[in-house]
């Protein structure tokens, strides 16, 4: 065996032992801007492509964003908020919801919707003392999302959703 093939082989299983997977020729990271989702969930999400980059900005102590490119092209993005209880996150989004397309309710955390370009999931919590909201919305800002089937797309979506959201909420303070 060439010393490159070794190479090859050894990266390969080390990130199968490290719980990362591959999209083309970058390494989807087990964290989405901090929160540790887990690679499997992200992937599907994922254009190939070479470089992957990340970048948060946090707006405020119960609002963050965050971006993911490849290539230096927008792939995902991703907001996360902490509202007050009485405030409706589905019908704030309603807009957003419909410029995604054809938004239906899913089965993730306490209300959720999910389109063919993006979704939103809501997890009532406890935030500083206080009963609150939790809402992550995930935009496919890509010209062509993937996966490219939408039903493929709503459901990586749907399972996306599933894992971020408690990993999200936890990240932020915001307890069941």
């Amino acid at each position: 065996m060439t010393r490159t093939i070794r190479a090859l082989v050894l990266s390969a299983a080390l990130c199968v032992l490290a719980g990362c997977s591959s999209s083309g020729d970058y390494t989807v990271p087990d964290a989405l801007c901090g929160v540790p989702v887990g690679s499997e969930p992200l992937a599907p999400l994922l254009p190939g492509g070479e470089k992957l980059e990340q970048s948060t900005k946090t707006l405020s102590a119960e609002s963050s964003t965050c971006s993911v490119s490849v290539d230096k092209k927008q792939a995902v993005y991703v907001t996360d908020d902490v509202t007050d209880a009485d405030t409706d996150p589905v019908a704030v989004q309603r807009d957003a919801l419909a410029r995604m397309g054809n938004p239906w309710k899913a089965a993730v955390g306490d209300d959720a919707r999910i389109a063919d370009q993006g979704g939103v999931a809501v997890g009532v919590c406890t935030y500083q003392d206080g009963r609150r909201k939790f809402v992550t919305l995930v935009d496919l800002t890509s010209e062509h999302p993937v996966p490219k089937g939408t039903t493929d797309r709503r459901k990586a979506l749907e399972s996306f959703l599933r894992a971020y959201l408690p990993k999200a909420m936890e990240a932020k303070g915001c307890r069941k």
